[in-house]
């Protein structure tokens, strides 16, 4: 099996708990390796909207040094990726590619520069917005709210004049814009300007399930068009639509339900995993790296052809990457 995940909260998780690469007690652990023929894996530093300004920046600057100490702990496992080219050296040594990305653009503190602070740092791909409005833009959830369908799309609250900006920056350094978390308003604001690809790294369909973090069949027609990349999501409340919203699951047939129907939308080879390993709870038959086997033995038997499992597992991903980075 190759792996190619879009997005995991591990990073803050073992820094907060002073966890390793083979940690038991993450989703996402490096112990499972051996497991995988190649492995490239994109790590979230996850910024909290309680973090502005220069808060934000310490906080994004405590995460990194922890994940590099524990880069270099492991490496005889896993290694940094500073460009496509290092995805391919890096898994055809059978060890782990580790991507860096950042979720929540409130890291840059409006700063312009900030971005290619960034770009230099190695981060590769970056979300405008998490859960809260910044000064970017605004997204389609706000914590303390009920996040569950149904209840409407944000459609007015877009990106602001200096989001666009950034987002030109993001582009002109070959920074992957994410636009998962981002509003509807704001989704279409990129499909509008954006001269490159982009990705929703951990998003689903609205059709299959009404959530507002999924994407609607509109905006996975226009991203297929424009040659983005999607991640699979597995959190329950993106695929499950169980109407006591208390009991929802995340299950295989859920996931392959919702990937047949994104392909139908944008193409074969528009979609990837976006596991949000460490993002999420609750009833998981995926529940960890461990699992990911099961996964693409289910999506064979829920009728996905193995050469499309791994066009979605590994092959778009990796093919994408190259393509953009």
């Amino acid at each position: 099996m190759k792996l190619f995940d879009l997005h995991c909260d591990t990073i803050e998780r073992m820094e907060e708990h002073g966890e390793n690469m083979l940690t038991e007690n993450c989703q996402l652990s490096l112990r499972y390796l051996p497991q995988v023929e190649k492995w490239c894996q994109t790590f979230a530093i996850f910024i909290p909207d309680s973090k502005r300004g220069a808060d934000a920046m310490e906080y994004y600057e405590r995460v990194r040094a922890y994940f590099h100490k524990m880069l270099d702990e492991h490496k005889d496992i896993v290694e940094f990726v500073h460009n496509a080219d290092d995805i391919k050296r890096i898994t055809a040594a059978k060890k782990c590619a580790a991507v860096l990305s950042v979720e929540g653009a409130a890291v840059l503190g409006g700063k312009l520069e900030n971005i290619e602070k960034l770009a230099r740092d190695g981060v590769k791909m970056m979300t405008l917005t998490w859960n809260f409005k910044n000064g970017l833009a605004e997204p389609n959830i706000v914590p303390g709210t009920d996040d569950m369908w149904p209840r409407p799309a944000n459609t007015t609250g877009g990106l602001t004049e200096k989001g666009l900006e950034f987002v030109e920056e993001m582009q002109r350094l070959h920074m992957l814009v994410d636009v998962s978390h981002l509003s509807d308003a704001g989704i279409w604001d990129i499909l509008r300007v954006a001269k490159r690809p982009f990705v929703a790294s951990h998003s689903n369909a609205r059709a299959c399930c009404p959530h507002v973090r999924n994407l609607t069949d509109e905006m996975l027609t226009a991203m297929g068009e424009k040659g983005c990349l999607i991640g699979l999501n597995y959190c329950a409340s993106f695929l499950d639509t169980n109407p006591d919203r208390s009991q929802v699951r995340s299950r295989i047939t859920d996931m392959a339900r919702h990937a047949r129907y994104i392909m139908d939308k944008a193409g074969e080879d528009c979609l990837a995993l976006g596991s949000d390993f460490d993002g999420i709870d609750g009833d998981l038959e995926i529940a960890g790296a461990q699992d990911m086997p099961k996964l693409a033995e289910g999506m064979k038997k829920e009728g996905i052809p193995e050469r499309v499992v791994e066009k979605i597992f590994y092959g778009n991903a990796v093919r994408f990457f190259s393509e953009n980075l």
